[in-house]
């Protein structure tokens, strides 16, 4: 109530977002869409909800920009766990996609399906199409232009550096960079208020180790200050 009086703008659009979360239950609900959202669900921006798969946002869910939430068969999930915020994320989704608590997608996207075949014949009805589910962890950052292919795993803790394209499991706790992405260092230790410099990016698995990307470059790609 205080930080209310403090801020009565802030509190106002929070109230506003939890009017549009309610009505965006009703008008999907309306429309048969297979739309469910758990307690404080927050819409400061927009929700397209589409297909014949089901959408499951936990409790406390925010989210900003446009979220297309996209399903293509039947028996699709996606699933966003609670506290999570998303802002102009874009789901496409033929399996499952689950995304644990505490996590913040920006304008990323994360699909578990190729669409097309990757074969020369993909043009062929009989062409396989590659569709593998999509789990994010507990914790994760997925940053802006990042895009999260059908059998990426990413870890507890972990942040997804801009555009990078991930496409295989990933450990928890570490900074995931590039395209095709790799472990680019692990993230800093909460007890660490010093900054981040050039020597504290080397990679500690040699075989995630990025060789063609000196420590300095690496720095200014996560936007860290370099000594």
């Amino acid at each position: 109530m205080q930080r209310a009086m403090k801020e009565p703008g802030s509190a106002i659009l929070y109230v506003l977002a939890l009017l549009k979360g309610y009505w965006y239950r009703a008008i999907l609900w309306a429309l048969g869409r297979r739309f469910r959202a758990g307690r404080r669900f927050r819409a400061f921006g927009r929700l397209s909800v589409r297909g014949p798969g089901s959408v499951v946002f936990g409790d406390n869910v925010a989210l900003w920009g446009r979220i297309n939430a996209w399903t293509y068969a039947p028996d699709a999930r996606i699933v966003i766990a609670d506290d999570v915020m998303m802002s102009g994320t874009r789901f496409a989704c033929a399996s499952e996609i689950r995304v644990g608590r505490n996590s913040i997608l920006a304008d990323a996207g994360i699909r578990d399906t190729d669409f097309h075949s990757t074969r020369a014949d993909r043009r062929s009805p009989g062409a396989p199409v590659r569709v593998a589910p999509v789990e994010i962890g507990d914790n994760v950052w997925v940053a802006a232009g990042a895009i999260l292919l059908p059998g990426t795993n990413i870890g507890e803790n972990s942040v997804v550096g801009a555009a990078a394209v991930c496409m295989r499991s990933f450990p928890a706790n570490k900074v995931i960079l590039g395209n095709p992405a790799k472990v680019a260092m692990p993230i800093p230790s909460i007890d660490d208020r010093e900054p981040i410099t050039a020597e504290a990016l080397a990679v500690p698995e040699k075989e995630d180790a990025d060789r063609s990307q000196p420590p300095t470059a690496i720095a200014q790609l996560i936007g860290a200050p370099v000594s």
